[in-house]
């Protein structure tokens, strides 16, 4: 627990006390935060308030450096009693930007699944080009086809295993870490749970949430969407690029972030990986604020490191 001294509040040097709290005490230390800060805003005000007053009792002769210490004992009462309450609204304002900035990163990070839930969710059909095709290569190409298989995954792990081979290709050509285009495809799709179905029912492949726009040809499929628009975050129907394969949907990522001017910041630049999402978030890939922060917590998850370190390659 925090300690409930009213000095607290009132004193800079308290604030280490907040950081040794652990991981599960992540919202008591947000709350305790925001409390301490309101509280030395309080007491800086009431300050002021005295130093600005101080003129007109000039020659008082109840004026004593003994009644200065106990006016200031009295104020930091005055604002102990402030903050343990109610308090102004300024606790809270703060608590409500710190979990936007923050926490909205971490609730697409989560720390553990319900596996039964995640199993029990009604995902689209995946298809891959078949491994053991019976077709050689340069007949695929003569006929224009891929011979296709199904590809599922019951777990977030799994799904990571699954795109890991795709990612790294993509990443590869990209000029970026392999991890920043798994995390982006977990953020996009929900670890996989939520890949936007096309209109067959089957699963549309877009794991980047790539748009149809008038560059677009292909297939199209339809999903509500949360856009932001001048900070604020409203519902809206859009069109997506619909995909047969894992195999086409990494190759139109490659093409979209390459073919374009406006990621040329981001791509082949060898940017850290964390800034990956950064990158493209800055040159309006996404309109979420937080898409970047996002798609770097989700690169240090459990998940996705042990998935990635445990594969036995070099990242």
């Amino acid at each position: 627990m925090i300690d409930s001294n009213p000095d607290l509040y009132l004193d800079f040097s308290q604030f280490n006390q907040l950081r040794r709290l652990n991981r599960s005490d992540e919202e008591q230390a947000l709350h305790a935060a925001a409390k301490q800060m309101e509280g030395v805003f309080l007491n800086m005000m009431l300050q002021s308030m005295r130093d600005a007053n101080a003129i007109f009792s000039e020659g008082n002769m109840l004026e004593s450096r003994e009644s200065e210490f106990y006016q200031g004992m009295y104020d930091k009462q005055l604002v102990s009693n402030i903050t343990s309450g109610p308090g102004i609204g300024l606790a809270e304002v703060i608590v409500r930007q710190l979990s936007k900035q923050g926490q909205s990163g971490l609730k697409d990070l989560p720390a553990s699944f319900d596996i039964t839930s995640y199993q029990n969710a009604k995902m689209p059909a995946v298809y891959r080009t078949k491994l053991s095709s019976s077709l050689n290569p340069s007949e695929r190409v003569e006929s224009g086809k891929e011979e296709l298989e199904p590809v599922s995954w019951n777990s977030p792990q799994e799904f990571i295993q699954t795109l890991l081979p795709y990612a790294e290709k993509a990443a590869k050509r990209l000029g970026v870490g392999v991890k920043a285009v798994l995390a982006q495809a977990a953020l996009e799709t929900g670890w996989g749970q939520h890949v936007m179905p096309n209109s067959k029912g089957d699963s549309s492949h877009n794991f980047f949430g790539i748009k149809a726009d008038t560059r677009w040809n292909g297939d199209v499929t339809r999903k509500n969407t949360l856009e932001y628009r001048n900070g604020i975050a409203a519902k809206e129907v859009a069109p997506f690029r619909s995909y047969e394969s894992l195999d086409a949907a990494f190759n139109d990522y490659v093409s979209f972030l390459k073919n374009s001017d406006r990621y040329g910041n981001a791509v082949e630049k060898n940017i850290d990986e964390k800034q990956w999402g950064y990158a493209l978030q800055k040159a309006g890939y996404a309109t979420d604020p937080n898409y970047g922060n996002k798609i770097a917590n989700i690169i240090d998850s459990d998940i996705l490191q042990s998935v990635v370190n445990g594969n036995g390659k070099k990242i």
